[in-house]
């Protein structure tokens, strides 16, 4: 099993964050991709990654900072760390993009920082992890540009309807992650006490999607997937969500956690 999006540096794991490391790798974890926000965040992913053998960085500034941090210092910023980015165990870039859930009055700033990270990624040859809410018309838009058809992308906690995933399966370097929330749904609904089958449509979604382009996360500590709905989420519980993608695409779980983790590998440049 491979976490590919972790935030085991957020003070939920302060009292405990060694022994929940260990109970993912005691539990058959193979590495854990943890992903910084900000400029704290960003050092402490870095920190993390060198302590521990089998975790790996991606450092970026999230949407949500967009407006309150001016472009030029998240370069600079970004770019200190890059400058050693194999002794930093740096793998991508993220988490970045556009979320006009929380904030739809700066566009601009969000699209100006997304872009400038963009290139960033480019320069330096490194893939990218998007998060994007109710944002995903902009966010190709922006993927779809000349300068960016070679940048290999993770849709992060991905959550599109099925027309636009048919819409970004056109780029050939995107990748689509899957979370805990899609442990939420069930199978079927009880009619006049009868299970009718009934997919809902995240799981039309995953069927579209090829398996190779399939990546599993747990976006930790939120969204603990079920049967850990509404306790904190932590790393091992990935395997429900390998288990839930298994069922959807009507694989065994081995096979399913051995695609999805040379997804992972490949992905991410892990152990190479």
């Amino acid at each position: 099993m491979i976490d590919t999006h972790a935030h085991l540096d957020f003070e939920n794991y302060n009292d405990d964050r060694d022994k929940v490391i260990k109970r993912f790798f005691k539990g058959g974890g193979k590495a854990i991709v943890n992903i910084g926000v900000d400029f704290k965040r960003n050092k402490k992913v870095i920190k993390l990654a060198q302590e521990n053998e089998k975790l790996f960085a991606v450092i970026g500034f999230h949407p949500e900072g967009a407006g309150r941090v001016a472009v030029s210092e998240v370069k600079t910023s970004l770019v200190q760390l890059l400058k050693e980015k194999e002794e930093n165990k740096i793998v991508a870039i993220g988490e970045i993009g556009l979320d006009y859930f929380h904030n739809q009055e700066n566009k601009k700033e969000q699209k100006e920082l997304f872009q400038s990270q963009l290139d960033l990624a480019i320069k330096y040859s490194l893939p990218v992890v998007v998060h994007c809410r109710d944002a995903y018309k902009d966010v190709l838009k922006i993927l779809k540009k000349p300068q960016y058809k070679e940048l290999k992308v993770v849709m992060h906690c991905y959550m599109g309807n099925q027309k636009q995933t048919r819409d970004f399966l056109q780029l050939p370097n995107l990748y689509f992650s899957f979370t805990g929330n899609i442990t939420f749904a069930d199978f079927g609904k009880y009619k006049n006490g009868k299970l009718v089958p009934e997919k809902a449509e995240i799981f039309r979604v995953i069927e579209q999607i090829p398996l190779e382009k399939i990546m599993a996360e747990t976006d930790c500590p939120f969204l603990a997937p079920n049967p850990h709905r509404g306790k904190r989420n932590e790393p091992v519980f990935v395997r429900e969500v390998i288990k839930r993608l298994a069922k959807i695409k009507g694989l065994g779980f081995e096979e399913a956690e051995r695609k999805t983790d040379d997804n992972a590998i490949t992905f991410f440049k892990l152990f190479k």
